[in-house]
This record gives structure tokens, C-alpha cells and sequence, in this order.
């Protein structure tokens, strides 16, 4: 199954995904903490009617999952960026390669560096251990 990027199919997915990992590190480590907002501005009408931003915010503390849709600054990181210029970015699999990897990073900074993109906060403090979401997520994202 495939969901539009940010609709609210994909956001129940993201919710389950974030929720599932968390709990399976909650034995081996319980002190997992980090937390992320995402806001996608300009998105299309039948996402947004009245044309408001979309988004999501995740906070991983002691073992709990705090998941919601809106916007959030009390967050590690917050990422402002286009609607239509994440969903490429959404959508591009990986696939767990170094050569594939580096040209995500690199269309992000593309986007960056034309303004499109905005990373608020420190990327470093996620912790390593809950690993990497974006492949999962780009295998559903029509």
C-alpha cells in the first residue's frame, strides 16, 4: 500500500513506524530521547484546503512516543521545506546504498542552498540507535 506524502494515511504510517521501533529498543534502551517536527508549506488543495501548512512532530522520551499532527518548536530539529520539492525527496529510495545516500544529501542541500529548505536545530542529537526511517518510509509514499 501507497500513501500520498503527508496525507493522513502517511501520517498514521509514520506514527505506527516511529511508535514500533521505539518500543523495540524500550528493553535494551530505554533512555532513547529525540524529537522532530516537519512542516510542508504550499501543499496541494486536496491535502489542504485553505492552503495552511502541513505537518507532523514526534517526541521520543523514556521509552514514550508523543506523535501528532501540527507544528512544534520545543523540538531537536525542525525542517521548514516546500511541499512540492520534498515530495522527490520523499519518494527516493536508497536502498540502503553509499552512492544513493550521498545524492539524497545532496538534493537536500539543493534545496537548501535555493531556499526551499530549512533545517532549525541540531540533526546530531537523534540518536543513532533508532536508526534510519527514510528508505521504509519513501517504499510507501505514492
Amino acid at each position: 500500500m501507497t500513501y500520498a506524502f503527508a496525507s493522513p494515511g502517511w501520517m498514521a504510517f509514520m506514527h505506527g513506524l516511529v511508535t514500533e521501533r521505539v518500543r523495540r529498543f524500550q528493553t535494551e534502551a530505554p533512555d532513547i530521547s529525540w524529537s522532530l517536527c516537519e512542516v510542508f508549506t504550499d501543499p496541494p488543495a486536496d491535502l489542504s484546503p485553505d492552503g495552511s501548512p502541513l505537518a507532523w512532530h514526534c517526541i521520543v522520551r523514556d521509552g514514550e512516543v508523543t506523535f501528532g499532527e501540527g507544528e512544534r518548536d520545543d523540538v531537536d530539529v525542525k525542517i521548514v521545506i516546500d511541499y512540492e520539492a520534498v515530495v522527490p525527496l520523499g519518494r527516493y529510495d536508497t536502498r540502503g546504498e553509499p552512492a544513493r545516500q550521498a545524492e539524497l544529501a545532496a538534493m537536500a542541500q539543493a534545496l537548501r542552498d535555493a531556499g526551499k529548505m530549512q533545517v532549525i536545530g541540531d540533526r546530531s542529537k537523534r540518536d543513532p540507535r533508532v536508526g534510519d526511517f527514510h528508505d521504509i518510509i519513501a517504499r510507501v509514499t505514492a
